[in-house]
């Protein structure tokens, strides 16, 4: 008896009927994983002009500030993340060569209840800091005022969502450990969390307003709890940027001697662009914080002025001042020139 050919399946038969013929289309082919790596520093030449420490004044040294070392990379259309390197010019190891640590490292899942909504997890930038970083621009220069107060750090590890809430309206909100780059100690219980709300009124504007709480929770800690509110509203056209920043803060104590503490800080930008193509720029900023906002004795006046030139757009060399007065005391000044290089 002939075995039938296992190949006849696949023919084509004239005499078969029309609804016999099936054609099957093949599944979808998932994107391959893509990594772009990027780079930055901050390079700097500073001069202390005058100093309320005694022989300080006259000080001066070359140095790198910040370098930046980042690996942004796409799983799918539904999962990225970063991973970034840090190095500063006083984070060293015991054998005084420099010392590069974790910036950021998180993943990102996008859609995952509804489109344009998304959540990260990892070390990564708290919600109150990236809207006033993007109009301020120059963290070559300087921090933002949250940052530079230590009201806020930078960095946290925990879980974040964002996603939008009506046109031009959206929200961010974070649980993360509250302790920076620092590890959670073992003592500790109580979360840090963050919320935000971002609004675009018009293509150029931006403004947002932000809440955060920290339980300080652990061995050795004398504050109770803290509650900051913070907001910002700037501008971004082609030739102007400017900013409004402020926050306030409330703090109690485990210790029930101790009275709450209440404080305010605020800052002002602007920045002018001019030139055949923008390539110089004007920089000023003035902050004021009160003591009791930043855990400090005394309230500080703060000032920069800068001037900034852009050979090529990736590389910004920058002559500044910064002047920071805590009452009291008399001014420190410093001079620098400050290049910074992208690649």
């Amino acid at each position: 008896m002939a075995q039938a050919d296992p190949t006849m399946a696949t023919r084509s038969d004239s005499t078969a009927s029309p609804e016999a013929s099936v054609s099957v289309a093949p599944p979808p082919v998932e994107a391959a994983p893509t990594i772009r790596f990027r780079g930055l520093g901050f390079f700097d030449y500073d001069y202390t002009l005058a100093s309320p420490v005694e022989g300080e004044a006259g000080a001066n040294t070359f140095d790198y500030r910040r370098l930046y070392l980042t690996a942004d990379y796409t799983l799918s259309d539904a999962f990225d993340g970063r991973f970034r390197l840090e190095a500063q010019s006083s984070s060293t190891t015991a054998q005084g060569r420099p010392a590069p640590f974790v910036k950021d490292a998180f993943i990102r899942w996008k859609g995952p209840l509804a489109e344009g909504h998304s959540f990260r997890l990892g070390l990564q930038p708290p919600p109150l800091l990236e809207v006033v970083e993007r109009v301020w621009g120059y963290r070559s220069l300087d921090r933002t005022l949250l940052d530079r107060a230590r009201a806020n750090d930078s960095r946290d590890f925990g879980l974040r969502a964002d996603g939008p809430l009506a046109p031009r309206v959206s929200y961010s909100l974070m649980v993360g450990n509250g302790r920076g780059l620092v590890e959670e100690r073992s003592t500790e219980r109580g979360k840090h969390v963050y919320g935000q709300l971002q609004a675009r009124p018009t293509e150029a504007t931006f403004a947002t307003l932000g809440l955060d709480y920290t339980p300080h929770e652990g061995e050795g800690e004398e504050r109770d709890e803290s509650v900051k509110a913070s907001a910002f509203y700037g501008a971004s056209g082609e030739t102007v940027r400017a900013g409004v920043e402020a926050y306030a803060v409330y703090t109690n104590y485990q210790d029930p001697s101790l009275e709450p503490t209440q404080g305010v800080g605020a800052s002002a930008f602007g920045v002018y662009l001019f030139g055949a193509r923008g390539e110089y720029r004007l920089i000023g900023r003035y902050d004021f914080v009160q003591g009791a906002a930043r855990r400090a004795d005394a309230d500080e006046h703060y000032g920069l002025l800068a001037f900034s030139y852009a050979p090529i757009p990736s590389v910004e060399v920058m002559p500044n001042v910064l002047v920071s007065a805590f009452e009291g005391q008399d001014a420190s000044v410093t001079g620098r020139v400050t290049v910074s290089a992208r690649f």
